[in-house]
């Protein structure tokens, strides 16, 4: 693991530290490239606020901050500026104006809310119904198709409990559009240091039948968690005993 495009900063609500101690930990690590990706702005409807998210006033910053640190690093390492976003469809294309003022490089689809999080269901809660692990994959099918997204967060963050032949008929379903939309899969290591319900090792069996690859991602919500490697071993053994391949990302989904 040389580099790592999934990294976090306060402006999320939940997230710590300073951007430089994220830059450093990564020289540390050797890291070729850092790429930030911290929770999206999104335009709600009404005066909804997120408490998960940077809001839309703090993106400016962010880019600031960002591309005068990539300046001043940039004989050690190789800074990107992205976001980690969700697909509300109705919402999307309003989001999608508004990021086209910035130079934003690259989004990572990190898909938290089934439709949006104002009128939707949280999706680490567990959930036994088919018509929310439908939506689930509808959407994030979706969100792949719109060519957008460089990689695919957290794929399994999805928490069914319920009957596990339908598990396995939709997650192959949308383990086949990833593949088809060449759009490569994270294995989250932050749901390995924190023992959440992902990775979840049924879906990356899935996942590798089904041919799909696989990149690893820090999931960075402070400095030290950049680079972990002990979790960098437990995801590529995770990676071994599924059977899927590993690679690094490869390029960049530029914003359009």
């Amino acid at each position: 693991m040389r580099a790592n495009y999934h990294t976090h900063t306060p402006r999320c609500h939940h997230a710590e530290g300073e951007e430089r101690a994220y830059v450093m930990r990564a020289i540390e690590a050797g890291f070729s490239e850092l790429g930030f990706s911290d929770h999206s702005p999104y335009l709600f409807d009404g005066d909804y606020r997120s408490r998960i998210r940077m809001d839309p006033e703090d993106l400016a910053d962010y880019v600031s901050v960002l591309e005068a640190l990539r300046l001043e690093y940039r004989d050690r390492i190789s800074l990107r500026i992205g976001l980690e976003t969700e697909y509300y469809p109705k919402l999307f294309p309003r989001l999608m104006s508004f990021l086209r003022d910035y130079p934003i490089e690259y989004m990572i689809l990190g898909q938290h809310a089934l439709n949006n999080e104002q009128d939707g269901d949280w999706t680490g809660r567990p959930a036994t119904e088919e018509r929310k692990l439908d939506q689930y994959c509808g959407q994030t099918m979706e969100a792949l198709e719109t060519g957008l997204f460089t990689y695919f967060a957290h794929p399994d963050l999805f928490n069914f409990v319920g009957e596990a032949a339908l598990y396995d008929r939709y997650m192959r379903r949308l383990c086949r559009k990833a593949k088809d939309c060449g759009v490569p899969l994270e294995i989250n290591l932050l749901g390995l240091q924190e023992e959440k319900q992902y990775p979840n090792p049924i879906f990356w069996r899935i996942a590798a039948e089904e041919g799909c690859t696989a990149v690893l991602g820090s999931d960075a919500h402070a400095p030290e968690d950049v680079w972990v490697p002990d979790l960098i071993a437990r995801g590529e053994a995770l990676a071994r005993e599924a059977g899927i391949r590993l690679q690094e990302v490869e390029t960049l989904r530029p914003i359009r």
